[in-house]
């Protein structure tokens, strides 16, 4: 077999070495076949790959390929602000898991609805749970997307990706008590309540909490700056410290945080871990950091604010994360808020006179409910240990006089 320009293929010793142009340019390769036929074959192919480089590129892209460019995709829009570094984490563990049952060296090419099939029966073999197999599907189905963009792959996600199979998210609805915060905070230590109360006062997420800083927090405890991560929603953003369980949660937090060199607090490594232990020491259902930033917006909403005052306050760009997942009322919560906006609008309440505007009989200042109907006729007033002491119970003031939190902020 020969052209033009001499030999196509040609033997050294036993093996056979084919030459072929890519742009013009003359390459000679070994076969690696003693075969002249099988030699011609193997040549064919480069020949074809070098006329046509996205077939090449598809005919060698592998799974570890896939992967690792969707998680370099990630990483590059989180640095842009679009996404998180949790995201990015997301989608390496994932990845992983893909790579570990799959193998990384699995052609995309071979890649069908067969595989994935198999893929499932075998995770559900291994135990994973439903929602779990569907977040490595959902991986696995945008690292597709991205290779089809890049021309890495041929395939059609529909056709190799199960219907009816994306993850079925189920928000958590777990919150505080007032009553369970004063079972939960003398199971800590001082400093670790002080970051328990942080984030229930603000409404900051854990990335935050490590962020904070003592300049942070407004001297007269009215504002308190967090330093979000997640998108560009969530970054630096002014809380407001408007209620009086906030400023005495806040103010405790400012007394006995243990940060160094201007951060507010020392690093915390095992949170879920004695998160649990206090949690089951104090005799309530477990708590996650996350929970504690679900007791910001709940108890907002359960005292009458609206989700589109909240959801500002939490780092979102609009009510429907407070509605769904943070701020989410119980069924006697909802009842008591409707009966009260029913009975604000039938003109049945009296108006506050003064700034105050209208409010409750009670003398709530959002005008909906009092400190009891967060489940706290006393405050925090039972609270004995000497991380929380108790003895202070708001008076009259500024706002219509409450009952609430009984925490003295060390701070004033």
């Amino acid at each position: 077999m020969s052209g033009p320009s001499g030999p196509r293929l040609t033997r050294r010793g036993r093996t056979w070495y084919g030459a072929f142009y890519i742009g013009g340019v003359r390459h000679i390769r070994s076969t690696k076949c003693t075969d002249r036929k099988a030699a011609a074959t193997i040549l064919a192919q480069w020949e074809r790959d070098g006329a046509d480089p996205d077939r090449a590129a598809q005919d060698q892209a592998t799974l570890n390929d896939a992967l690792e460019l969707l998680v370099r995709d990630r990483a590059s829009q989180a640095l842009a602000g679009k996404r998180s570094e949790q995201t990015v984490a997301f989608y390496k563990k994932k990845a992983g898991v893909l790579l570990h049952h799959l193998g990384r060296d699995l052609r995309l090419g071979r890649i069908d609805a067969r595989i994935v099939d198999d893929y499932i029966e075998k995770r559900r073999f291994d135990g994973a749970a439903e929602n779990t197999i569907a977040k490595e599907l959902a991986t696995l189905r945008a690292a597709l997307k991205l290779c089809k963009r890049r021309k890495l792959w041929a395939g059609d996600v529909q056709a190799v990706m199960p219907v009816g199979f994306e993850t079925q998210y189920q928000p958590r609805k777990r919150f505080l008590t007032v009553p369970e915060m004063q079972r939960l905070l003398p199971q800590l230590t001082s400093k670790y309540a002080a970051v328990v109360a942080f984030i229930v006062a603000t409404g900051a997420d854990w990335s935050a909490v490590a962020r904070a800083t003592r300049d942070d927090v407004a001297s007269d405890l009215t504002m308190c700056t967090i330093h979000g991560s997640k998108n560009r929603h969530r970054r630096d953003r002014l809380v407001p410290i408007a209620t009086h369980e906030q400023r005495t949660l806040l103010g405790y937090a400012l007394a006995h945080a243990d940060g160094v060199g201007g951060a507010l607090f020392g690093p915390w490594i095992n949170v879920r871990r004695d998160l649990r232990g206090a949690c089951a020491r104090a005799g309530v259902p477990p708590v996650s950091p996350n929970d504690l930033r679900r007791t910001f917006g709940t108890w907002l909403r359960k005292q009458g604010v609206d989700p589109s005052l909240i959801a500002p306050a939490m780092g979102h760009a609009d009510s429907r994360m407070v509605e769904r997942v943070y701020g989410h009322l119980p069924p006697e919560d909802l009842r008591s808020q409707i009966a009260a906006a029913v009975s604000v609008h039938a003109g049945l309440l009296p108006v506050c006179s003064g700034n105050e505007g209208p409010c409750c009989a009670s003398g709530s200042i959002t005008g909906v409910s009092d400190g009891s109907k967060i489940d706290a006729p006393d405050g925090l007033g039972g609270l004995t240990s000497p991380q929380f002491p108790a003895g202070f119970v708001r008076g009259d003031g500024i706002e219509p006089p409450t009952r609430g939190f009984s925490i003295p902020c060390s701070t004033n």
